[in-house]
């Protein structure tokens, strides 16, 4: 009788112990990626749209036009711990507007696949300019300060995916048809990123 109460008890506490393990696995998805490297290299492809809204001085006039915008970045991303991260990107246009950019972004990754991140960019915004008429149009090339936001979904240990918000923290100048305008860009874009 004692024999047959000892392995019930037994069997009672394997059963409790491999339930507790299951449980832990089910919500624990560090199995499925391993340990971060402390610096991870990559390319990232973003597509999206570009709002630019102007008006003139004097608020008695103005334009606005969307564009679609496609941007390659070579970035390295450098883990601080399991949960934070600091990434810094070099990018530019593709075809539509250059702007050679330079960012710094802090990510927090919030549930095991999720990371949401802040940053500040610097966009060199000398190829942003319209064309007047004049033969010698000034250029207005200047040092755009920006501000992003957004989020990446880890899809594979090397494959993610990234929405990304960023906006002018400084109105810019513009010259379009003989009267200067000051105005903004916001862009919105979706991309996918390889770490090698």
């Amino acid at each position: 009788m004692k024999d047959k109460l000892f392995a019930a008890m037994l069997l009672a506490f394997s059963c409790v112990l491999l339930t507790n393990a299951q449980k832990e696995r089910s919500t624990d998805l560090s199995y499925l990626f391993p340990e971060p490297k402390s610096w991870d290299f990559g390319l990232q492809v973003n597509q999206g749209l570009e709002r630019s809204s102007y008006s003139n001085f004097q608020g008695t006039g103005g334009f606005s036009q969307t564009d679609g915008i496609t941007r390659l970045a070579f970035f390295a991303q450098y883990q601080i711990n399991k949960n934070s991260n600091l990434k810094m990107e070099l990018s530019a246009g593709l075809y539509y507007r250059l702007a050679p950019t330079i960012s710094i972004q802090y990510g927090y990754q919030f549930a095991p696949r999720w990371t949401a991140y802040g940053g500040l960019a610097v966009e060199y915004a000398g190829s942003y300019n319209f064309y007047d008429g004049r033969e010698n149009n000034p250029q207005y090339r200047s040092v755009m300060p920006r501000f992003q936001l957004g989020v990446r979904y880890q899809a594979s240990k090397s494959i993610f995916i990234d929405l990304r918000y960023e906006g002018d923290i400084l109105k810019r100048t513009q010259l379009q048809n003989l009267s200067t305008s000051r105005g903004r860009i916001h862009t919105v874009t979706l991309g996918m990123g390889i770490k090698f």
